[in-house]
């Protein structure tokens, strides 16, 4: 039987680790996905059994030209692409050349395809003329043209000068006025470094000088 002195000297030992049960909960809240952020009709089209792939195209958020080395789930099945002989050589690009060597590995010709007709047949694509009506993109789904009449709804969401920032310049346009150039060269008051444009904007942002001078 242990004698007090031990008792407490097991007390004092404790481990302060959190148990097994407490990591395991901890594990457990991490896996949870996290609360998707957005405009209600996204939220209610969402489906949070899928992956994020699979909700943006049934939600038709997905572009119609393939997406190249795109990563798939374990689950969803993977397509082979045909590979080709390695007895047939690709052609080479145009712009690009292909260098044929002997059986020693020294070079003997250099051929490159100067023919760019073909690049210009891929790349003549139609574009609207200036006064010309540019054909309108209908919204595949529902979601799609919710979120559209969304954006083109929402008034712009205005930026407002910190207190701090609104201090610095108030100390900039009370020694330099309207003198960018000069705040720019400051070392002491312009401790961020800050560019002579993005000074302009920042008192343009902060509602002019007249206004930091007030």
């Amino acid at each position: 039987m242990a004698n007090p002195r031990q008792r407490s000297k097991a007390k004092s030992h404790r481990s302060t680790k959190p148990s097994i049960h407490r990591i395991r909960k901890l594990h457990q809240k991490s896996r949870r996905a996290p609360p998707l952020k957005g405009p209600e009709v996204l939220q209610q089209g969402w489906d949070k059994k899928k992956t994020v792939f699979q909700n943006y195209a049934a939600l038709g958020l997905l572009p119609s030209i393939p997406i190249p080395n795109q990563a798939t789930s374990s689950r969803s099945q993977r397509v082979q692409l045909p590979s080709l002989p390695e007895d047939i050589e690709e052609a080479p690009k145009v712009g690009f050349g292909r260098i044929i060597r002997d059986e020693d590995g020294n070079v003997i010709d250099i051929i490159i395809d100067e023919d760019e007709s073909i690049e210009q047949e891929e790349t003549n694509i139609p574009f609207p003329e200036d006064g010309e009506e540019k054909p309108s993109v209908v919204g595949k789904t529902e979601v799609v043209r919710k979120l559209e009449q969304l954006s083109a709804t929402s008034a712009p969401v205005n930026r407002h000068t910190s207190t701090s920032e609104r201090t610095w310049l108030h100390n900039l346009v009370d020694k330099y006025g309207d003198d960018t150039e000069s705040m720019t060269r400051d070392r002491k008051l312009n401790v961020w470094q800050k560019t002579e444009g993005e000074i302009k904007r920042m008192i343009k942002k902060a509602g002019g000088v007249d206004k930091l001078r007030a």
